[in-house]
């Protein structure tokens, strides 16, 4: 039998894993702090860096909307085809943007539909091309040139891309051997991430 990687719970959190794990309850929703944080806290540093730099993707004001940034998270999700993923920021984008379950399926769907906005589009596809290395050519760099996207919002959608397949990949990767049944259930997004948390 494989041995898991034993997560840190968050009732054994202590110290500034336990300071990082309120921080994550407060800034994003207690149902936010999920199995993924308890990997990482196994590391202070590591829990520390990958905090911060969610934090300032997913809610610090910068160049590029958090809506539209936090959308790029659900298209990386979705391209990895990681069910509890894909639930997460499906749930994040509702509760914390403003969006209905229509708008995001609209953004699952964003090259065949109709409502997502030509800039939307262009910064969703330029993330997905950088996530999983498809060719990008000077058409891609136009269309976000086009919509007003500055130096510092290619930085923050390639950051935000990087971030979000990355942890896509460990969830349908890593997390399988990972003790997330044990998780708490308040913890968690919803009843189908509750589902998928091994899967």
């Amino acid at each position: 039998m494989v041995q898991k990687v034993k997560l840190v719970q968050p009732k054994d959190a202590t110290g500034e894993a336990a300071k990082i794990f309120a921080d994550i309850r407060k800034t994003k929703g207690a149902n936010f702090l999920t199995p993924t944080w308890g990997f990482f806290a196994l590391d202070i540093d590591l829990l520390r860096h990958w905090w911060g730099l969610t934090k300032r993707l997913q809610f610090t004001e910068g160049a590029v909307s958090k809506r539209l940034l936090n959308s790029i998270s659900l298209v990386c999700a979705a391209e990895v085809n990681c069910p509890r993923c894909i639930n997460n920021h499906q749930t994040h984008l509702i509760e914390h943007f403003d969006m209905s379950e229509d708008d995001v399926m609209e953004i699952l769907d964003f090259e065949n539909s109709t409502k997502v906005d030509e800039k939307t589009k262009a910064v969703l596809r330029f993330a997905r091309k950088t996530a999983f290395n498809q060719p990008l050519g000077e058409a891609d760099f136009d269309a976000l040139r086009k919509h007003g996207i500055t130096d510092v919002g290619v930085a923050e959608i390639v950051s935000m891309a990087m971030l979000e397949s990355g942890m896509a990949r460990h969830a349908v990767g890593v997390a399988q051997f990972e003790n997330g049944s044990e998780w708490p259930r308040d913890n968690l997004p919803s009843k189908t991430y509750a589902e998928n948390v091994n899967a």
